[in-house]
């Protein structure tokens, strides 16, 4: 094989085809393909002289294939680099045997590059020499560390964080449960991960604005959601826990969910049971309201606002007026994110 050159019309010259034995029509069609291949390609001599590159090959020096084809190595690779190639090349000679190479380089804007290929001998009309073949990775590489960085990210926090963190399938089964997440209910993980979400929440009923979140989520037409909600943790008690919501997708399509949990005050051993009516006081009471301010606001009389007070007491167990409304944050009935007071998303405890 020699560097010899034929004119191709309205292209100036590029290289003969490697192999010249093949039939001439398929030696062209041979020589069309692997020169405009996404793949690096080079040919070169026992003397470290290109014969052949494709135009990818010659895309990594900024050039065409005609200006590379009849330099040697050291006269477009840095001195470091064409030394370890021309030691490469030699090996490759001397055993006839293909190695796979992984290197560096630059690509013409200047960003760090890795190719990964096979180095490998050929026998010349007039003397063996060296092909390669070899495959930009560099965005590959990229996609794997920026996954790896993402991976060990989520792991943090789902496992060193403390955050109480459960991916749920679109079938409404746990399919893994941090360790917070079982702390917070008082239960192995193991007691958690296979189970359907709904054997977890108190009652048999489930709300119906979560049976209409999920199924917008699930079917991805919004992408996350919250709500609150009574859930049973050990030993029967019941826990109000603000559930955070996000969609996680798959090429677009949405695969699971994952769930943050954030307590809302302690846990209790029956909800306590409040009225409408009680309610409203408790946001007015919440709001500062003096008792003449309230039964003005709700139309009662005093006797009948002094019943109320004194029912939400004894519900609550808190013997004053500051101790019914921190009471009711604690249990969730009142919205602790909120100002002016409001109810906490979902049903009232009790209803």
């Amino acid at each position: 094989m020699d560097a010899e050159r034929r004119p191709v019309p309205g292209r100036g010259t590029e290289p003969d085809p490697p192999d010249q034995a093949l039939a001439p029509e398929t030696a062209r069609w041979f020589a069309k393909l692997a020169a405009y291949t996404p793949a690096m390609a080079f040919v070169r001599n026992g003397d470290g002289r290109y014969l052949w590159v494709n135009a990818a090959y010659a895309h990594l020096y900024g050039l065409e294939p005609a200006a590379v084809v009849g330099r040697s190595v050291e006269e477009v690779d840095p001195p470091l680099d064409a030394a370890g190639f021309r030691a490469l090349d030699r090996e490759v000679l001397r055993t006839r045997r293909p190695v796979r190479h992984m290197l560096a380089f630059r690509h013409p804007d200047g960003r760090p590059g890795r190719a990964v290929g096979h180095r490998f001998a050929l026998d010349g009309r007039d003397e063996p020499c060296v092909g390669g073949v070899y495959v930009d990775v560099t965005e590959r590489d990229r996609a794997l560390d920026e996954k790896a960085a993402v991976h060990e990210e989520l792991h943090a926090l789902r496992e060193r964080s403390g955050l109480a963190v459960v991916t749920v399938g679109l079938d409404g089964r746990v399919e893994r449960a941090s360790g917070g997440a079982a702390g917070l209910l008082g239960v192995g993980r193991a007691d958690l991960e296979g189970t359907p979400v709904t054997a977890h929440l108190k009652g048999s009923a489930v709300p119906a604005v979560l049976r209409r979140l999920w199924s917008e989520l699930v079917q991805g037409r919004i992408s996350r959601a919250g709500d609150v909600l009574r859930v049973r943790v050990a030993g029967g008690a019941t826990r109000l826990l603000r559930t955070d919501l996000a969609v996680v997708r798959h090429r677009g399509a949405p695969v699971r969910v994952l769930a943050v949990l954030t307590p809302l005050g302690t846990e209790f051993a029956e909800p306590p049971r409040i009225t409408p009516l009680q309610l409203r006081v408790l946001l007015l009471l919440a709001g500062g309201r003096p008792n003449s301010g309230i039964a003005e606001g709700l139309g009662l009389s005093r006797q009948a606002l002094d019943y109320h007070l004194r029912r939400l007491r004894s519900v609550l167990d808190a013997p004053s007026r500051p101790a019914m409304v921190a009471r009711a944050y604690t249990l969730g009935i009142l919205d602790a994110n909120a100002w002016p007071p409001r109810p906490a998303a979902g049903p009232p405890p009790g209803r």
